[in-house]
């Protein structure tokens, strides 16, 4: 434990020397050009109109051309879709069937008329200006693609405060990669030159996470990605642990994939940063799975054992606070106070610990700030942090093992959605 703690401070001491040495660039050039904005949709019935009416609502100075690809849906996705087409005719409407929404992507590309390309998806909505925000970038020569800032919808189901306080870190995580020119993944929210699209080949089908596959195939095509503070969009997320889960383990398991395509990367100066800093940072995680989550339960269940169970006591106040304070900051708190007070002796776990927790609030409270926008819910979601945060942990435990296994029998993955 105490050689993870160290391993886990150093990393973000890493990530808090970047944000606090390097800046965003500001970018004033009036660069807009036109837009096709592609949506792939598979039974997004619920969604879809919030987020056509996001993209007519921007506030963007040239031409624009929403292409909705329905792939497959069983829904009124289409029907929909159709009613917006009567109000506003830059919309146009494509089916197909349940190819999958690499394919769909695709597809919508042959449909667009312009030069530029919008992914996003259907359940997602953005800001006014995000348009705007997000194609800046690309008026730098280098820069092949862009992306921004991604949150989660608020809703009272609290599991969206707790992946929205989750996207926050995320987002700020690959704008610290930008900083240093090392951005391995642009989320499914990305512009990109139609050019660059066609040089890289568009979305491969062999992964289950084509918006990493495809950032890193633009790296190695010569080109870097961007991430700006200053394009948000607001996702819909999953409502129930059981969709979360699923989400996830496709996730894993299609990062893991991804890495394993492109594993000629892995240290390679070739590649600059992504290859010695970010591609390891994601492999570290996938280590760091395995054998942290044992060791905290470990740790958990020992001390319970240890302080009531063999005591004969299943259930008493003292197990509830016991109980609370794993599952809340205050049990940090707690033992921060005591070791200061004197009431704790302190030793080596306990300061690698106390030391891993001040780094870790230090990042994210520099991470918010250069993201921006918090909300009340935010901080409620980071007072029970933990709980969510193992559970996440277990599911990329869960993907790296079903992972390794579908290496090892040589299973083949398609990449097609359900919803």
């Amino acid at each position: 434990m105490i050689i993870l703690f160290a391993s886990l401070t150093v990393l973000y001491v890493s990530w808090i020397f970047i944000l606090l040495t390097k800046k965003e660039k500001n970018i004033s050039k009036f660069f807009f050009p036109d837009l096709s904005v592609i949506l792939p949709a598979h039974n997004e019935e619920d969604a879809i109109k919030e987020t056509v009416k996001s993209i007519l609502d921007s506030e963007y100075p040239s031409n624009i051309e929403i292409v909705v690809i329905n792939d497959g849906s069983s829904d009124n996705t289409a029907k929909i879709v159709k009613n917006l087409q009567k109000e506003n005719n830059i919309i146009k409407l494509y089916t197909t069937n349940h190819i999958g929404k690499s394919r769909a992507l695709n597809f919508g590309v042959t449909k667009a008329s312009f030069n530029y390309f919008l992914f996003l998806d259907a359940d997602s909505s953005i800001e006014k200006d995000t348009l705007k925000e997000i194609v800046k970038p690309l008026s730098e020569g280098d820069i092949g693609a862009s992306s921004g800032i991604v949150r989660a919808k608020i809703k009272l189901n609290p599991l969206t405060w707790f992946q929205d306080f989750e996207y926050i870190l995320s987002s700020g995580w690959r704008y610290l990669c930008f900083l240093i020119g090392s951005v391995s993944v642009l989320p499914g929210f990305l512009v990109i030159k139609k050019d660059v699209f066609k040089k890289i080949g568009g979305f491969s089908q062999d992964t289950l996470t084509e918006d990493f596959d495809i950032t890193l195939s633009l790296k190695k095509a010569g080109y870097n990605a961007a991430v700006t503070t200053k394009a948000v969009m607001y996702t819909s997320t999953p409502a129930s642990i059981k969709t979360l889960f699923k989400q996830r383990i496709r996730w894993g398991r299609g990062n893991f994939q991804v890495i394993k395509k492109h594993s000629d990367m892995l240290f390679s100066k070739k590649f600059g940063p992504i290859g010695y800093f970010t591609i390891p940072t994601q492999l570290y995680w996938y280590l760091f799975s395995i054998l942290y989550l044992p060791s905290v339960l470990y740790w958990f269940f020992s001390d319970y054992y240890r302080y009531f169970f063999v005591q004969g006591v299943f259930i008493s106040k003292d197990v509830i606070l016991y109980l609370f304070k794993w599952i809340s900051s205050y049990g940090m708190l707690d033992l921060i106070f005591k070791v200061f007070t004197g009431v704790y002796s302190i030793n080596p776990l306990i300061l690698a610990t106390i030391i891993n927790y001040i780094v870790t609030i230090f990042y994210n409270i520099l991470i918010f700030f250069n993201v921006g926008k918090i909300k009340f819910v935010n901080f409620i979601a980071y007072l029970f942090i933990f709980p969510y945060y193992l559970f996440i942990i277990f599911i990329q435990f869960t993907a790296t093992i079903y992972e390794i296994y579908n290496s090892i029998v040589r299973k083949k993955t398609t990449n097609v959605w359900s919803k």
